[in-house]
């Protein structure tokens, strides 16, 4: 259990450096994914949380989040909308994985993405936005971030499971075992 605990702490840091360096567009599609092929429901959902939780904390306490009820209601949005991205892609990965390894690594990916900008276009339709939030240019960028985040955090798992802090997922595993 302490080795889970410490993943999800380095992945919570390297999700608050990664937000950083992207603009504050926390990858929580890739996380999700990643979640997704990880880890079991309950420690994917901590491990959401925390990285949230971590998010606020930056954006609030060091970037001048405005305290204000729109901007508690999207912390709040983003959080459901990141819980219904790995969701999401946990379902798929269950359904997914004694199919195809390779197949279920970028579908998790795929569907996190789309179950992520899907709950915050919903959240669009209550709290404030602005009208190109959700424009081509945006989307694209926020999936790019989301992309090279989530290889990033693949090329991370793997190092973390070779000195021994994870076990190999089940799809790496299966991909291991293929060649």
């Amino acid at each position: 259990m302490e080795r889970r605990l410490l993943w999800i702490g380095l992945l919570t840091a390297a999700s608050v450096v990664m937000s950083g360096v992207y603009a504050c567009a926390t990858p929580f599609a890739a996380l999700g994914a990643l979640a997704a092929l990880d880890s079991n429901r309950r420690d994917g959902l901590l491990l959401i949380a925390v990285v949230w939780l971590a998010n606020q904390i930056v954006g609030f306490g060091f970037l001048g989040y405005p305290h204000e009820l729109q901007a508690y209601g999207w912390g709040i949005a983003i959080l459901t909308a990141a819980v219904i991205g790995f969701l999401a892609a946990r379902a798929l990965v269950t359904a997914l994985a004694p199919v195809n390894a390779l197949a279920t690594v970028g579908a998790a990916f795929l569907i996190a993405f789309v179950g992520y900008q899907l709950g915050l276009y919903a959240a669009a339709f209550v709290l404030p936005s602005s009208s190109g939030a959700f424009s081509y240019a945006v989307v694209s960028y926020v999936a790019t971030v989301n992309a090279i985040a989530f290889i990033a955090l693949l090329a991370l798992h793997w190092l973390a499971s070779m000195v021994g802090l994870v076990r190999p997922n089940t799809v790496e595993a299966r991909l291991v075992a293929a060649g």
